[in-house]
């Protein structure tokens, strides 16, 4: 992590969302998911080396799953590239 720092000395993660740009809660939604999702990634997930699902193929998969759930809940998601999107049953695009 930080040369000194053990891992034992770190309580947690943040993902801070600077808003000087934020006019409405459609650009929180925008510039916090995936975002939000790949914090959770970091916090609740064993080390880096120590799972074969701690990568970034394997991240990929599994946020861009997401999706259809998002779309659901009316989260207007960023969809960045290089993360395959499942589409979702009921034809809903973000």
């Amino acid at each position: 992590v930080v040369d000194g720092i053990d891992d034992t000395d770190i309580l947690g993660v943040e993902a801070p969302l600077w808003t000087e740009t934020v006019r409405d809660l459609d650009d929180i939604d925008a510039l916090a998911f995936p975002r939000i999702a790949a914090a959770a990634e970091i916090a609740w997930s064993p080390a880096p080396g120590t799972s074969a699902d701690r990568t970034w193929e394997s991240f990929r998969e599994r946020v861009g799953g997401l999706a259809p759930l998002w779309r659901r809940l009316g989260i207007g998601f960023t969809p960045l590239p290089g993360v395959e999107w499942a589409a979702d049953p009921r034809g809903l695009t973000s």
